[in-house]
């Protein structure tokens, strides 16, 4: 009797547990997703920025989140036809970002990051030259990942459909027209935030090593915007690909197109 007792009663105990179990999982809420997951998030590139911008409100709510959550933030970078369309970041010196993204976690691929010497604001307070640099992937691969897809613009109909660069600070909303598309090895000294013979003799020597001729004039007052990457073209770490474009004025209208020509006797 005592036996069955037991028994009896190790079976309630069950029938208890399993009843709560099965109450708490009947109940129990889902745990909340992270703003940034999704069920495809193990396939699909992730950004280091909490979104990409397509308008001038765009940007300037990006750039606004992105400074709140990091205030090495200075600016936003779209290059149209392509992925490129983040934050950029500027340290206190051109180190730090270099193996670091935009939320200053450790990346192979880094960030895009100005020069730390450049000014950056105010379109009359940027320094006649700003510099942003990036990294890209293996073989100069258009496709790549960060300015891997600068090499873009070595196909020509690409760049003629691709006159302009948005790079944009909190201060404003600012379009950039290309009139130079070039390697080069780092005896050129583009990467000046102040030339020493000025922006004009800077984008003379660009224009000469550029694979099309753009037929854009540049001013001794002009702002410059240099996009820099490594290239490995000629087989080591001495080479660069840049893209150059000057600041349009506010008043001046901003091209569809690109009227270009490849040029005789440019390196490609």
């Amino acid at each position: 009797m005592k036996k069955a007792l037991a028994v009896m009663g190790v079976a309630l105990i069950l029938l208890l547990l399993l009843g709560g179990i099965g109450y708490v999982l009947l109940f129990m809420e889902d745990e909340p997703l992270d703003e940034n997951t999704s069920e495809t998030q193990a396939s699909e590139p992730q950004l280091n920025v909490k979104q990409q911008a397509e308008t001038p409100a765009d940007v300037l709510d990006a750039l606004d989140y992105e400074i709140s959550v990091n205030r090495d933030t200075v600016g936003w970078l779209e290059v149209p036809g392509t992925d490129i369309n983040n934050s950029v970041l500027q340290a206190h010196d051109n180190a730090w970002y270099l193996r670091r993204n935009e939320r200053g976690q450790d990346d192979v691929y880094g960030c895009y990051f100005v020069d730390y010497e450049c000014s950056v604001g105010y379109r009359d307070a940027l320094s006649p030259n700003t510099i942003i640099y990036g990294h890209s992937s293996p073989g100069d691969d258009p496709d790549g990942k960060r300015f891997s897809q600068l090499f873009r613009f070595t196909d020509l109909e690409f760049a003629r459909k691709t006159p302009v660069i948005h790079f944009s600070t909190m201060e404003g909303f600012m379009d950039w027209q290309i009139f130079a598309v070039f390697y080069t090895d780092v005896s050129f000294n583009y990467i000046s935030a102040d030339p020493p013979g000025g922006v004009t003799a800077m984008a003379a020597e660009a224009m000469e090593k550029s694979l099309y001729d753009y037929g854009v004039e540049v001013w001794p007052n002009d702002r410059i915007l240099a996009l820099s990457t490594c290239t490995e073209k000629y087989g080591d770490d001495k080479h660069r690909f840049v893209v150059m474009a000057r600041l349009l004025t506010e008043d001046e209208e901003v091209p569809e197109t690109a009227q270009i020509e490849p040029r005789d006797g440019a390196e490609s």
